[in-house]
C-alpha cells in the first residue's frame, strides 16, 4: 500500500470530497466506484480480491486498524492502494454511519455485476445447475441488500434485477449485503419479461411471489433449485404483465395479524423453503 502520513483534517480536501461524493449516485457512476464501510466490509473487499483504490481511516483508531487491515492488504494486488489518515472531523463527511467504525474503502465496480438489455433463450446467462432468484422493481436498497445477503447464505449463485431496482452500489445495500454482495453474481435486465420468457424457453420453472386466487402455498409448490421465484415491489408486489408470464404463483401463508411481509423476509422463507426442497 502506499501510506500518507500526514493527517488530513479539511472537510474539503479533494479525496475527501472524492469519497464522499461517491455516497450519491451520480458520483458512482462518474468514478466507476462505490464505498464500502466498516472493518468487515472492508476485509471482506480485500479478501475477495477486490480493486480497492483508497481507503480512508481516522487517525485517533490508528492503533486498531493497523492491527486490524495491514495484514490483508498486502501483495502485489494491493501496492497502489492508498490508505489515508483523517481527522474524526474529516472522516465524518465521508461516513454514512451513525456510529462509524473508522474506515472506508473505495472499491471498482464489481466485474460480475453486468447489465443487459433484451434476454434470448439463446442468450440465457444461467448455467444448468445453477441457482437464480429474481427481483422486479425492489426500489428500497435495505431490501434489496437484505435479499442478496439471503441469497448467498441459501446458496444462489445470481440475482436478476429489473432496471428499476434499487442501485446495487448504494451505501444501504452494501451495508445490508454484508459482503455478499461480493460473493454472489448480480445480472441487472432491462427488458424482464424477455428474461422470465428466455427462463421458461430454457426449461425452468418461474413463480411469481403473490397473493392471487391461483397462487400455491409456498409448502405445497414443490420447489426444486432449478425454479426461479420473481419478487416483487415492497407495495404493489409483481405486475400483472410479469405475473402472467409466469409458470405459476405462489404465497406465503401468514397469520391475520399480518397484512403481509416486505420484500427481503418473503425472500427469505421462500429461499429456505426451496433449499430444503434441493437437499
Amino acid at each position: 500500500m502506499k501510506i500518507e502520513d500526514t493527517v488530513i483534517t479539511s472537510r474539503q480536501n479533494p479525496k475527501v470530497c472524492y469519497a464522499a461524493s461517491l455516497a450519491e449516485k451520480k458520483g458512482r457512476e462518474g468514478a466507476h466506484a462505490f464505498l464500502a464501510e466498516g472493518e468487515k466490509l472492508t476485509l471482506d473487499a480485500l479478501a475477495a480480491g477486490l480493486l480497492v483504490t483508497h481507503i480512508f481511516a481516522m487517525a485517533s483508531r490508528r492503533e486498531r486498524l493497523e492491527e486490524k487491515i495491514f495484514p490483508a492488504a498486502t501483495g502485489e494486488r494491493y501496492r497502489d492502494t492508498q490508505w489515508i489518515w483523517l481527522s474524526d472531523e474529516a472522516f465524518s463527511k465521508i461516513s454514512t454511519e451513525k456510529a462509524p467504525q473508522g474506515v472506508v474503502s473505495v472499491i471498482k465496480y464489481l466485474d460480475f455485476f453486468r447489465k443487459m438489455d433484451i434476454i434470448y433463450k439463446e442468450d440465457f446467462f444461467i448455467a444448468t445447475g445453477e441457482r437464480a432468484i429474481a427481483l422486479h422493481e425492489v426500489r428500497d436498497p435495505s431490501n434489496l441488500g437484505a435479499v442478496i445477503r439471503s441469497a448467498a447464505a441459501f446458496g444462489i449463485d445470481t440475482v436478476v434485477l429489473s432496471s428499476d431496482c434499487a442501485d446495487i452500489y448504494s451505501p444501504k445495500t452494501v451495508r445490508a449485503a454484508m459482503g455478499s454482495l461480493f460473493r454472489v453474481k448480480v445480472v441487472s435486465v432491462g427488458d424482464f419479461a424477455s428474461f422470465v420468457r428466455a427462463a421458461r424457453g430454457v426449461g425452468r420453472r418461474v413463480l411469481s411471489a403473490e397473493l392471487s386466487a391461483s397462487a400455491l402455498p409456498l409448502d405445497r409448490a414443490g420447489l426444486s433449485g432449478a425454479d426461479i421465484v420473481v419478487i416483487g415491489n415492497e407495495g404493489h408486489g409483481v405486475p400483472r404483465e410479469i405475473s402472467a408470464l409466469c409458470d405459476a404463483g405462489l404465497y406465503i401463508p401468514i397469520t391475520e395479524k399480518a397484512e403481509s411481509l416486505n420484500a427481503s423476509v418473503a425472500a427469505s422463507v421462500i429461499l429456505w423453503e426451496q433449499r430444503k426442497g434441493t437437499k
